[in-house]
């Protein structure tokens, strides 16, 4: 009889112990410390709360955190990079492109920064400020495939621009007009882009 009872025990136990182990794997990332819920704990952080808010389009309310967190941080990078990302979205350009501009100067190792002031010069049709700053982002990081699409439309609009001023110097021309003819397919879908 004593036998059975811990058999029971042992059973008991050996089940607990499983659920427990399940449940700690499941809780990978915290550290479990006896006396704590096994609960999984959410931290909201500032950067946690901007990617959740840019996920819901919710600009307005992302450039207010922005501005809220770096009035007590003011170099962080990533969120200064939002800020520029979001007066971008509301319109406001030259604000986006000064805060791109700073974060260009204080970390020119940073890829995105230089990319999305390169795209802003192109907006402008400031070409060569645009070639210089994705170049920049493409010594930064070679690897980057957005900044290197970027700089093929920026290219495309260069030779558009290349090709007119020929005719415009020499309006009898006539490969420069076919030129821009076959460019216009690309530069069609290069609209909105450099």
């Amino acid at each position: 009889m004593q036998t059975r009872s811990m058999a029971t025990w042992a059973l008991s136990l050996a089940l607990s112990m499983a659920s427990w182990a399940a449940a700690a794997q499941s809780v990978e990332a915290l550290e479990w410390q006896p006396g704590q819920s096994m609960m999984p704990t959410v931290i909201s952080t500032p950067h946690n709360d901007m990617r959740k808010l840019l996920r819901q389009a919710k600009y307005p309310d992302a450039l207010l955190l922005a501005n809220k967190n770096l009035a007590t941080n003011p170099r962080d990078p990533q969120m200064r990079f939002w800020q520029g990302f979001l007066f971008e979205q509301l319109g406001q350009l030259d604000m986006a492109l000064q805060v791109y501009l700073a974060l260009t100067q204080e970390y020119p190792e940073l890829a995105e920064p230089h990319n999305n002031l390169g795209v802003l010069y192109a907006a402008k049709s400031d070409y060569l400020n645009a070639k210089v700053s994705l170049e920049a982002a493409l010594r930064a990081n070679p690897s980057y495939a957005t900044a290197q699409e970027n700089m093929g439309d920026l290219l495309v609009n260069m030779a558009r621009q290349s090709y007119e001023r020929a005719l415009v110097i020499e309006p009898t021309l006539r490969e420069p007009a076919l030129k821009i003819q076959r460019l216009k397919p690309v530069l069609d879908m290069t609209q909105g882009n450099p």
